[in-house]
């Protein structure tokens, strides 16, 4: 049934704001009639939904508390409030294919992948998890626009808080171990890869090879008059050693250099590395803590935010937003 429908019917009979909850609900289902039983039973269990029922269950308590009438103006702001607030995070993700026939079609596991609003609670080597299945489904600035329009409104819980300021710290986390762990389609190498410093016996090996194509090419010049009698052998000798010996002591001329270069470039190299790994280690330290299921002081997570944002990271300011809005809230817990 459509919203429009649902209204039109409020409007002719006596409801109840459980069943306003329930038309809304039906109208956000995204899995076609067709998905299979399991895949429908999967959808009702993922994040997704389940923001949007409960920011649907804070509408239905405010028209509650104000005694507004099933059906009305009034409760029907109320409730569509509180589903556009959780459908624009929902959105923001993209993990849904949009075709019926290929939503029809997802397995139950597929279908909790692609409606996750967080990393699985499971994970416990969120490098490995971010090496399989790289960035998290929606970008930062998304998110952070979306989680603008729930503080801008009426309706606000911990458990929202909660999830939001997870999924805000956890796309920033992914992002980074991402880019650096992700490997370039040009180069192939990861950008933490790429502060390996060059090998020097690799170096001198190349540059012997480079110096043995040279001998081999002077060689050969030298011994062009035995193919092509018309050429001066004299000349053709002189000319080959000639090329021969200044190759040879250019090449030894830039292995000496590269040498050098890769000497002094290895403890800068080696910074940068540790840098990297710090920061994921930092992060990933950070992501443990805070996917628990247990409480979470709302003082020390932003202890704990500052402390990486002064590291360098750079968080969505939608982070800053939300926390701001509950600290003013005075949530002291989430």
């Amino acid at each position: 049934m459509s919203l429009e429908s649902f209204r039109e019917s409020l409007a002719r009979s006596h409801s109840t704001h459980e069943k306003s909850v329930e038309i809304y609900l039906e109208n956000s289902i995204m899995l076609p009639q067709d998905a299979s039983e399991e895949a429908r039973k999967a959808e009702v269990r993922t994040e997704s939904y389940q923001l949007i029922k409960h920011m649907l269950e804070l509408a239905q308590k405010h028209c509650e508390e104000q005694n507004l009438e099933p059906g009305s103006n009034e409760a029907f702001a109320a409730f569509d409030e509180g589903h556009d607030t959780a459908t624009s995070v929902v959105h923001a993700y993209q993990g849904l294919s949009f075709s019926m026939e290929e939503r029809a079609a997802l397995t139950p596991e597929q279908v909790t992948e692609k409606m996750a609003l967080l990393v699985p609670n499971h994970v416990t080597n969120l490098v490995a998890y971010v090496k399989e299945k790289g960035k998290l489904g929606v970008p930062q600035d998304w998110l952070s626009d979306a989680v603008g329009d729930y503080v801008s409104g009426r309706f606000k819980s911990p458990a929202v808080d909660r999830l939001l300021a997870q999924s805000l710290t956890q796309v920033e986390i992914v992002a980074y171990m991402d880019e650096m762990l992700g490997k370039s389609p040009l180069s192939g190498m990861s950008k933490l890869e790429e502060t390996y410093s060059p090998s020097v016996t690799k170096a001198v090996w190349n540059f012997f090879k480079l110096i043995s194509g040279v001998l081999l090419i002077s060689f050969g010049i030298a011994a062009l008059p035995m193919l092509f009698s018309a050429l001066p052998a004299d000349g053709m000798l002189l000319g080959g050693l000639t090329f021969g010996a200044l190759g040879s002591i250019i090449l030894l001329a830039l292995l000496v250099l590269a040498i050098v270069g890769i000497l002094r470039e290895k403890p800068a190299s080696k910074r940068r590395r540790q840098s990297i790994l710090n920061m994921i280690d930092r992060m990933n330290g950070f992501f443990l803590e805070f996917k628990s299921s247990g409480p979470f002081s709302t003082a020390h997570f932003r202890k704990r935010v500052d402390d990486l944002a002064e590291a360098g990271v750079v968080w969505p300011s939608g982070l800053y937003v939300l926390l701001d809005d509950m600290e003013a809230r005075g949530v002291r817990v989430f």
